[in-house]
């Protein structure tokens, strides 16, 4: 009797980040938290900045 053994593999899409946005963090008072980031995949593309 023979088995078959199936192998799994994964394969990493990378994303070239072509379209990205703003996405407001926090608003406290008159500051204001962002960071882009990007549309399709959701990775920070910069580190928040605030901003009064």
């Amino acid at each position: 009797m023979k088995t078959a053994e199936t192998d799994t593999y994964s394969i990493k899409v990378i994303c070239p980040h072509d379209i990205a946005q703003i996405r407001v963090i926090e608003i406290i008072a008159t500051c204001e938290t962002t960071q882009l980031v990007c549309t399709q995949c959701g990775e920070a593309l910069e580190e928040p900045k605030t901003e009064c």
